[in-house]
């Protein structure tokens, strides 16, 4: 949004004591009203250009306020107040914009100064919605700040984001989101592309894969998020990074509950240290992977949750003996499903749409399942009252699980999911387990079917592929022959397929590191992906 600047309605100006000012119109002043009535938050981007300078020069920028007017113009003295500082002679004969974002919690600014011994021109000004950082996509670079201010100098990729709390929310609560952070990537060699971004916010060190043009994180996911911030490693890659206010519409609940029925879009591998306390609601909290839309991850709070919403899922979905079966609450009652789920889009369909056939009662959190997949698209209504698959896959955790399964459930998983929505992984995994040692695959089957908190069917094909990539991926490549030694050692492996279970041993699971390893470099040439992680974000 321009502030109007025309002959009708012009930005006022005048000098005083060294300091081009500006005195916004009423007409100007009633547009940064609405801008703030609208959003919340309201910035003023100032685009100048400074010519030849022989000497550096401090200048400034800064909001001027009612008080600081009298009847006659600008009064004598202003108060020391924050403003965003720099040497203008380091942009000489170039345009550069600074964004200054207004203070939420104090009276609108009456206008602005501009103080440089540089000379300069000033291009543009308008009006914006609330960013801190700096965007440098476009050939005008953008220097964005909160109201607190600060100063603009070399290096450019570090950042101050403790005054966000000024202009945008700081609380995660049910009426508000606490704000997001956005790193936009430059197209680079292609034989660099791999090598990660290195960024420290407030002390934690994040590692993030460039895939895409862009990665936001979420600043509930952060543990300080309102703090310093500096890009530490292949600053080339990193075209912007800004906090702004995230999506209203991310505050959906169930009417009149604290059920949440719309996803965080964000990437896996913040879900794991996602504090409860920014949890919008108080059983779980509802994710979906950013780079593959309609892969919805739950994080109940504990087993009990989650068994509400899957258990019967798991027995319908994949328990030998009981697939296809709606079984009852006095069936269940002391019975676990699993410590983590997944399920595609169809199995999800023929499970709804079998109780709506027979008038089976659901519990109510699997009605509010109903009512998530449906409102994400995973599940459609179709017109004749029946219920039909769409797009994407549900993936469950708990904050029950230790912290160090959590990070193997959400990639066990992940990898599911990614089974579920992608017709060439499926062939490339076929292809893989087709080739495998047939007596590693023969004790993985029979590995599955014994295990009591498994019973996997072992006569569906498509359930087998499935769990076999998942195990292959669930943990780095280095990692997988260990695991399954270890997995053919125990006294449960020895008693039920002691036969199997030593050729593994004896060969020290040499066929499922060496399908890992082929499931690795294709997830890893596709996706920048790699066995043990289905995330681009790390901690």
């Amino acid at each position: 949004m321009r502030i109007p600047d025309s002959p009708e309605e012009p930005l006022i100006s005048f000098s005083s004591g060294g300091m081009k000012c500006f005195r916004f119109s009423e007409g100007q002043r009633e547009a940064i009203q609405t801008c703030f009535n609208a959003h919340k938050s309201a910035a003023l981007k100032l685009t100048l250009t400074v010519k030849k300078q022989r000497k550096p020069g401090d200048g400034g920028i800064g909001f001027l306020y009612a008080e600081d007017f009298s009847s006659f113009g600008l009064r004598q003295k202003i108060p020391s107040r924050p403003q965003v500082s720099a040497d203008f002679t380091q942009f000489e004969k170039m345009a550069f914009s600074v964004m200054f974002c207004m203070n939420k919690d104090t009276p609108l600014p009456e206008g602005f100064y501009i103080k440089s011994s540089a000379r300069y021109e000033l291009l543009g000004a308008s009006l914006e919605t609330a960013a801190i950082g700096f965007d440098f996509r476009e050939k005008v670079p953008v220097f964005a700040f909160a109201p607190n201010g600060g100063k603009i100098e070399k290096p450019y990729f570090k950042t101050d984001f403790t005054g966000v709390p000024l202009t945008l929310n700081a609380t995660a609560t049910s009426n508000s989101l606490l704000p997001q952070l956005e790193i936009v990537f430059r197209s680079t060699d292609a034989a660099h592309d791999k090598e990660p971004v290195r960024l420290t916010v407030g002390g934690e060190r994040l590692s993030i894969r460039p895939s895409g043009e862009r990665v936001i994180i979420p600043c509930a996911a952060l543990k300080s998020p309102f703090s310093e911030a500096s890009i530490d490693e292949n600053q080339v890659k990193v075209a912007a990074i800004l906090v702004q206010a995230s999506d209203e519409h991310l505050l959906g609940f169930k009417e009149g509950t604290r059920f949440v029925t719309k996803p965080i879009p964000v990437d896996p591998g913040l879900i794991m240290s996602w504090s409860r306390n920014n949890w919008r609601g108080n059983e779980y909290e509802l994710f979906e992977w950013d780079r593959f839309p309609g892969v919805l991850y739950f994080d109940t709070l504990d087993y009990r949750t989650q068994d509400a919403f899957f258990r019967r899922l798991a027995y319908f979905v994949e328990k030998a003996g009981y697939r296809g079966q709606l079984l009852d609450d006095e069936f269940l009652k002391d019975k676990h499903g699993y410590n983590a789920h997944d399920y595609r889009a169809e199995s999800l369909a023929d499970f709804f749409e079998t109780a709506r056939r027979t008038h089976f009662p659901l519990n109510q959190k699997e009605l509010l399942l109903f009512e998530i997949l449906v409102s994400n698209g995973v599940l459609v209504l179709n017109e004749n009252g029946s219920i039909g698959a769409g797009r994407g896959a549900v993936i469950s955790i708990s904050q029950e699980s230790p912290k160090s399964l959590r990070y193997q459930f959400v990639a066990h998983e992940g990898w599911h999911g990614l089974f579920f929505i992608d017709d060439d992984f499926r062939n490339a995994v076929a292809s893989i387990y087709y080739t495998l040692d047939p007596y590693a695959l023969a004790y993985l089957k029979k590995y599955f079917q014994v295990t009591p908190t498994l019973n996997y069917d072992v006569d569906d094909d498509y359930l087998m592929k499935n769990e076999f990539m998942a195990y292959m991926l669930q943990k780095p490549v280095s990692e997988v022959g260990p695991y399954f030694v270890a997995m053919a050692s125990r006294s449960h492996s020895q008693l039920k397929a002691k036969e199997l279970a030593d050729y593994i041993i004896r060969t020290e699971a040499a066929g499922f590191t060496s399908a890992a390893t082929m499931l690795e470099e294709y997830v890893s040439d596709r996706w920048n992906l790699a066995a043990g992680r289905v995330w681009l974000v790390s901690r």
